[in-house]
């Protein structure tokens, strides 16, 4: 049982940080200023250049090495998509009657 939650809890970080390098990928597309083109058009083109991408098919070993050649901890990247995802996400409604 011990050895299934591991392996689950792997799975998780990893599909968590390949999902960063995703954020953080589109965070850099998406302010290119050379991009003028409608929200729905650029993620269109970054979600098509990013399905080939070989980071969709790195394991945690391979996506903690790339993060360390490119200058980032896996806490640092894991806050980047926690802070993106909480900026995504609407006020609750607590907020709505301010």
């Amino acid at each position: 049982m011990m050895q299934v939650d591991t392996q689950i809890e792997t799975d998780q970080k990893t599909l968590r940080l390949r999902d960063a390098f995703r954020v953080l990928a589109w965070e850099v597309f998406e302010t290119n200023p050379q991009i003028r083109e409608d929200l729905n058009q650029r993620y269109t083109r970054f979600y098509s250049r990013w399905r080939q991408s070989k980071i969709r098919s790195m394991d945690l070993s391979q996506l903690t090495q790339l993060a360390a050649e490119r200058g980032f901890s896996i806490e640092q990247l894991l806050t980047i998509r926690e802070c993106y995802y909480s900026i995504a996400q609407p006020y609750p409604d607590t907020f709505a009657h301010d």
